[in-house]
């Protein structure tokens, strides 16, 4: 897949208001999904996608073009020759009109094949329909619902259709009951069946079914509630015939014991009762917002239709419906520590990422809508300036996406490892790479990374966050790392969702917020397992038995395998909890000592990096080391299967930093921030720490850093690559 369709991360809005400010004049852009079936493994389509301005380009395959202007887009499907065989594209020319969201074309290749589309009407979403179709050499097949039968052999097919019993107990009929389609070389035909339920006849009313939704949920109420969430109440109540009846429906809720503890009676939405179930709309069910405080562990629902019986009915005892009490979990807080990340490269120009305690809580206005969250809890930390040499781009090319999100996962584990922490970066693009996540797995990674355009930004956080919950990508937009278990192949949700702070209905069509499609929301699939892993995350490895859990004397080693490409950070010697990976893997890092011996080995696999384009892994262990083993400590080695790479200590001994030596300028800088210059041959990196609060400033390289602080003092820890010691170092002015 082309670098372009890998890297265009969620740059649009999802079409959801948010009120989240204005979204930057670049990103009024679109995409356009382009999908191919029908030829053998191996062989290329012929497409040729023209446009607006001039657009055109040609695909030899499913492709996601990105960051189209607005307008129409003609795609025209050329034949392809397979061996003997030619394979024509259907339909041959086809025009479609791209938005600021993603559209969709679809191209079915074929050797004189055609394609046969039957659309299901009348029967709403919970009741599937009687269908079958017969045609030339024997073929038969069935058909439930709207779908499209690929690959036919030219001919005549007979759609026949057979009466069904909708969802509620309502018969529909359909009509016609029979119809002969034509279906020709490299066409689609297509045939409708319209069904209806009776229009005359004695009256009833029932309910069909009823759920409570807090973001998705499916008929059947399958997926769980968060404990102290607010949901939304759907109650399908259906007649046994077309009507003009416009019932309430009473709903009471009784909590664990029993006891009735709250009382709606819900106006009718329309201006006659559904004769199926249908969840396509919200008018077409009787609704009302439910608070947290009453869906908690045991509570019940009761709705009963027309409770007053003020509508004549054949059957007044069928009106209420009491189903089981929904399974209510117990989800944690949610806390996310925001780091603003200032690019030292691009720091003149005041390159800041814009999170404030002002607007922090805006980053997690979709990530509260949508993932299972109850509560949280959001801090914002002193701004971490990173003096990488590289600036973030929007291809990535560089790599800076993957070595900031490292630093910032450093600092983590370094500082607070019971959170998440999610870098606000600026960047200097409006369509591009928006943001990186680690897909949790081996130590329970909870970084992040992501632009500070808002409301986009929300949007980013979202999607992240949801990788640092142990979720891939939906394969939607061609992303990389698909879930392969992701039940739809073009990464729709499947059900239908709800905003409930907006009462907003989102389609089963609409794309999964792990997919790079637009407009987003979240299906039961990625709900359930998100809810999962909040319940029941990783556990963090155990050293040994031995080995104490609580802060102590660490050595933190670091580093990226990005394109095959090793690289071993300087190491430092920290009081922090041990760090180790979860199991070994083909990679390690070895300390060996000045005689050649081994003082520890680490076995490991590196971190996936979701959404950083180009393959980047990464690695952060705090491995516990004595003072007599840190102090024999004279090399690191970090080798696999891209091949080795070694730190030695960078100053012989006799130059080696004393007790008293301070190789290092550190004085007030305008703007309120401390500048630090040092000798980068002795000492490739400097960490740099509050005194008070013991964040980490800065990872420095280079020799020079300019960090934002107030104090009158900065601890300096010196690496020369190996080693490392502190000083606490006063501020000039």
């Amino acid at each position: 897949m082309p670098l372009i369709t890998r890297s265009r991360v969620l740059v649009l809005l999802l079409g959801l208001a948010l009120g989240c400010g204005d979204e930057p004049s670049g990103l009024s852009t679109g995409n356009l999904y382009v999908t191919v079936t029908g030829l053998p493994d191996g062989s290329s389509a012929n497409l040729h996608v023209s446009g607006p301005g001039g657009y055109s380009q040609a695909l030899t395959g499913t492709q996601t073009l990105t960051s189209l202007a607005p307008g129409s887009y003609t795609v025209a499907a050329s034949s392809v020759s397979v061996g003997l065989a030619t394979y024509s594209g259907a339909p041959a020319s086809q025009t479609v009109a791209v938005g600021n969201s993603t559209a969709s074309a679809s191209v079915v290749y074929s050797t004189g094949l055609g394609a046969l589309s039957v659309n299901i009407v009348g029967l709403g979403t919970s009741a599937d329909a009687a269908v079958s179709v017969t045609g030339p050499n024997g073929f038969t097949g069935n058909v439930t619902e709207t779908q499209t039968l690929l690959a036919l052999t030219p001919g005549t097919y007979t759609v026949a259709a057979q009466n069904v019993i909708a969802s509620g107990g309502t018969p529909h009929s359909p009509t016609p009951a029979t119809q002969d389609i034509a279906v020709s070389p490299g066409s689609t035909a297509s045939a409708t069946v319209t069904y209806a339920p009776p229009s005359s006849g004695d009256l009833n009313l029932t309910i069909a079914g009823l759920y409570v939704t807090q973001s998705a949920q499916t008929y059947d109420g399958s997926v769980p509630l968060v404990k102290d969430r607010n949901g939304y109440l759907r109650v399908f109540a259906v007649a046994n015939r077309t009507n003009v009846a416009i019932p309430s429906v009473r709903v009471r809720i009784f909590n664990s014991a029993d006891a009735e503890v709250s009382t709606v009676v819900i106006p009718a939405p329309g201006v006659s009762v559904p004769t199926s179930v249908d969840e396509s709309s919200l008018g077409y069910s009787w609704n009302t917002p439910l608070a947290g405080t009453l869906i908690q562990p045991g509570f019940r629902i009761e709705a009963e239709v027309d409770p007053g019986n003020l509508i004549t009915e054949t059957v007044e005892t069928d009106n209420l419906l009491a189903p089981a009490s929904p399974l209510v979990q117990t989800v944690p807080t949610l806390n996310v520590t925001f780091v603003p990340v200032i690019q030292q490269r691009h720091a003149a120009r005041g390159d800041v990422g814009n999170v404030t305690l002002a607007n922090r809580d805006q980053f997690l206005a979709l990530t509260r809508q949508m993932h299972p969250i109850a509560g949280y809890n959001t801090a914002v930390r002193a701004p971490y300036t990173t003096t990488t040499a590289d600036t973030l781009q929007a291809e990535n090319q560089n790599g800076a996406w993957g070595t900031i999100l490292l630093e910032i996962e450093t600092i983590r584990a370094l500082e607070n490892p019971t959170r998440h922490y999610y870098g606000v970066a600026k960047v200097s693009y409006t369509s591009g790479v928006a943001g990186v996540a680690y897909v949790s797995g081996g130590f329970s990674e909870q970084s992040a990374l992501g632009w500070d355009y808002m409301p986009t930004g929300a949007a980013v956080a979202a999607h992240e966050l949801g990788h640092n919950w142990g979720r891939n990508h939906a394969p939607c937009g061609g992303p990389s790392g698909l879930d392969n278990g992701y039940p739809f192949s073009d990464g729709r949700i499947g059900v239908y969702g709800v905003n409930v702070g907006s009462q907003t209905l989102m389609p089963a069509a609409t794309s999964d917020i792990m997919g790079y499609c637009d407009p987003k929301w979240i299906g039961d699939y990625t709900y359930k397992a998100v809810m999962s892993y909040l319940i029941s995350p990783p556990p963090a490895p155990v050293v040994s038995a031995e080995v104490s859990q609580a802060e102590q004397p660490c050595l933190l080693v670091w580093g990226h395998v990005r394109n095959g490409e090793l690289v071993l950070e300087p190491a430092f010697r920290v009081n922090t909890r041990p760090r180790m990976p979860r199991r070994p893997g083909p990679y390690s890092v070895d300390a060996m000592a000045e005689d050649g011996s081994k003082l520890f080995s680490v076995s490991f696999s590196p971190s996936q990096i979701a959404d950083a384009p180009g393959e980047h892994q990464s690695f952060v262990f705090a491995v516990p080391i004595s003072n007599t083993q840190a102090g024999r400590l004279e090399t690191l080695r970090l080798a696999g299967p891209g091949g080795e790479k070694v730190r030695s200590r960078t100053a012989p001994a006799a130059a080696r930093l004393g007790a008293a030596a301070v190789p290092a300028q550190v004085r007030r800088t305008p703007g309120g921030k401390v500048g630090v210059r040092w000798d980068a041959r002795q000492h490739p990196m400097v960490m740099v720490r509050d005194v008070q609060t013991g964040e980490v400033l800065s990872f420095a390289r280079g020799g020079s850093v300019d960090v934002v602080n107030q104090n009158r003092e900065l601890d300096l820890v010196f690496s020369d690559g190996v080693q490392s010691q502190v000083k606490r170092v006063a501020v000039s002015p």
